[in-house]
């Protein structure tokens, strides 16, 4: 049975190895310009020219003929969408996999509303490629895989909520605050895939004790983390150390935005998944 993973671009990976791996590029609009957010995205130049536009800026998702082209040829097929609170990606991924299992009887295939965006997504296309390698049937590992969803969480800080404010998710004015009083929002992704803020700090020197407090607060107790940062592996890092000091012996890895959740997290942004507990497979 050929098994491929498709995601969309906000899991901020565009290969995925010992996988057949798609990942079908989000796109960043801003006044007339497009950037696509594939393997030859630029990151740094997107982020630059939408921190000094004035253009109103958004984002489009894949349509349902995308999701179905990434989809052909494959027999079992694990789809991960950003959160269907944040963006239309899941909707059309679900309506290109009912089309894709009418139109191939006998082929499996499983939507993932991931309820997040980026490092959480990540992690379940990794986890879920260790699976298929181990030789675990399509079934259990979507149970392995849900499981891990109820125990895994997903924090993030950001510097700026600009693009935000431009694209019609926070007024304009509390943007402006943001960025004048140089104050770093903290906020959780919750239950139903929302945006939930819960602290706020000025500036990064307190930061990493902000969010590992949070993660406490959350069942945090020495589990795997992942860190995607928007320009700033400084402070990933300064995160790392500060859980791996907490915690000796704590998987801490940390990786890069891409288009989609730069544009969100925007430059200086954070977004960090960690476990309440060990994926099954992982500790067997």
């Amino acid at each position: 049975m050929a098994f491929r993973i498709v995601s969309d671009s906000s899991i901020n990976m565009t290969s995925l190895e010992g996988v057949d791996f798609r990942s079908i590029p989000m796109k960043i609009l801003c006044g007339m310009q497009e950037f696509v957010d594939d393997a030859d995205l630029d990151v740094e130049h997107m982020v630059q020219v939408l921190s000094t536009s004035k253009e109103k800026s958004g984002t489009s998702c894949p349509n349902i003929m995308d999701w179905k082209e990434a989809f052909e040829g494959a027999d079992e097929i694990l789809a991960i969408t950003i959160s269907g609170q944040l963006s239309g990606s899941w909707s059309s991924c679900n309506q290109a996999m009912e089309e894709y299992l009418q139109e191939n009887p006998g082929a499996k295939g499983y939507v993932f509303d991931s309820l997040s965006t980026g490092p959480m997504m990540r992690v379940m296309a990794e986890k879920a490629a260790l699976m298929m390698n181990q030789g675990m049937s399509f079934d259990e590992m979507i149970q392995q895989l849900q499981h891990f969803r109820r125990h895994a969480t997903l924090i993030f800080a950001l510097a700026s909520m600009n693009n935000l404010a431009r694209n019609g998710r926070v007024p304009m004015a509390v943007a402006k605050a943001v960025g004048i009083l140089n104050i770093r929002i903290i906020a959780v992704g919750d239950e139903n895939g929302r945006i939930k803020p819960v602290d706020k700090c000025r500036g990064d020197g307190k930061l990493p004790k902000i969010l590992l407090r949070e993660m406490e607060a959350r069942k945090y107790a020495g589990g795997h983390v992942h860190i995607d940062h928007c320009l700033n592996p400084e402070l990933a890092e300064r995160i790392r150390a500060l859980i791996q000091e907490t915690f000796p012996g704590a998987d801490v890895t940390i990786g890069e935005c891409r288009g989609l959740c730069s544009y969100y997290a925007e430059q200086g942004g954070v977004i960090i998944e960690f476990d309440d507990e060990p994926l099954q497979s992982n500790a067997e």
